[in-house]
């Protein structure tokens, strides 16, 4: 976890105290054109300044999907000579996960050298990075976790990076700054906390300690993700959501993900669109698939908290499966692959590049390559 995370409504206002040691420093801005926009950059710039803290903004973040050529075009900020690559001792990013991930980038590229594509894979960075702190305007927990998820062009490949040291320092999750999130932002990087939260859950690194978040975390979607969706300013909706992002990804940090994440991670990269749609229509097929290998105990206390009587396993994993389709219907998350442009033939590039993620190492039953092109063709 970040060291210090700031989180609920008005929460910004207490970044200057954490500030404060990074006085006459140097800061790099990492955002993109929305953020400017909307005068949430304006906001952290007067701390900054009140603060004497010298800054860039990088404003290259071009889409949701976070790129190589986008962490290439961060560094060049930086001076080439090596001995002054440090010449910025912080890292801000305002925004989503795209942002964050781009930020995480920067900052260990900056502080190891080489390209972003050398650090694929799981703990490959392995000095601290500049020192990142995370300004949240999303639900996708970047924020607070050691993964950036960068997309590759040359190879249509989304490359999970896992590293404890491109944990961010600071996040801030203030639900004001989310208020301004799309409907369609919204549901996809809501419905993509459910899949945190349940990937996490089922893992085979869960422990007590994640699966009592990832349960609260499923409970607060629930309960206010269609909320938030139908009224992004329902501070108290788009606060609730907050918490229940940050609490699955600290379970998923430290749990795990699975065979969804493998699996969207590769729509992203080939297709483009965002991650959270792909995630909510694979998310009750995947979940179907590892069903075999979940507790029956784990099971039912998870239908429970989602308000579901079962009295059998098999009841509650189709009641379950069933709830996640309706929370993406009532979400207008797209109702199928097909309707997002996939084309079957891709089918076995992708599903041999899905079980290459690192997303997929703790997933409760290992898949073949026919399974993976298996949940392909039944989320269609």
């Amino acid at each position: 976890m970040p060291k210090t995370n700031l989180i609920g409504v008005g929460s910004i206002k207490d970044l200057p105290n954490e500030l404060l040691s990074w006085k006459l420093s140097k800061a790099l801005i990492v955002t993109d054109k929305n953020m400017i926009s909307f005068g949430w950059v304006e906001q952290v710039e007067k701390i900054l300044k009140n603060l004497f803290i010298f800054y860039d903004i990088f404003d290259g973040v071009l889409h949701s999907n976070p790129t190589v050529s986008f962490v290439e075009d961060g560094l060049a900020y930086f001076p080439q000579e090596l001995e002054l690559r440090r010449e910025y001792g912080l890292i801000i990013s305002i925004g989503g996960g795209t942002n964050h991930d781009c930020a995480k980038g920067i900052a260990a590229v900056a502080a190891n050298g080489g390209s972003i594509i050398d650090y694929e894979g799981y703990n490959k960075i392995t000095k601290p990075a500049i020192p990142h702190i995370a300004i949240n305007t999303s639900y996708s927990a970047s924020e607070v976790t050691m993964f950036a998820i960068i997309k590759d062009e040359s190879r249509k490949v989304k490359m999970s990076i896992a590293s404890p040291n491109i944990t961010p320092f600071i996040s801030v999750n203030d639900p004001m700054f989310a208020v301004t999130m799309p409907e369609r932002v919204t549901a996809a990087s809501g419905i993509d906390v459910l899949g945190h939260a349940i990937e996490s859950y089922v893992s085979t690194e869960a422990s007590p300690i994640s699966d009592s978040l990832a349960l609260g975390a499923v409970k607060l979607v629930f309960d206010y993700l269609k909320r938030t969706y139908e009224n992004g300013h329902d501070l108290e909706a788009r606060e609730q959501m907050m918490f229940a992002s940050v609490m699955a990804g600290m379970a998923f940090n430290n749990a795990g993900l699975g065979y969804s994440h493998a699996l969207g991670h590769q729509l992203g990269g080939f297709y483009n669109q965002l991650h959270g749609d792909y995630e909510g229509i694979l998310l009750p097929y995947v979940f179907e698939f590892n069903s075999p290998a979940v507790p029956e105990h784990k099971m039912l206390k998870l239908a429970a908290v989602m308000g579901v009587k079962a009295n059998s396993k098999p009841e509650a994993m189709e009641k379950i499966a069933d709830l996640f389709k309706k929370l993406a219907a009532d979400i207008d998350i797209p109702d199928g692959l097909k309707k997002m442009g996939v084309q079957e033939s891709d089918f076995d590039t992708l599903a041999q590049n899905a079980l290459k993620d690192i997303a997929g190492l703790t997933n409760p039953r290992k898949g073949t390559l026919e399974d993976m092109i298996n949940i392909y063709k039944a989320a269609m």
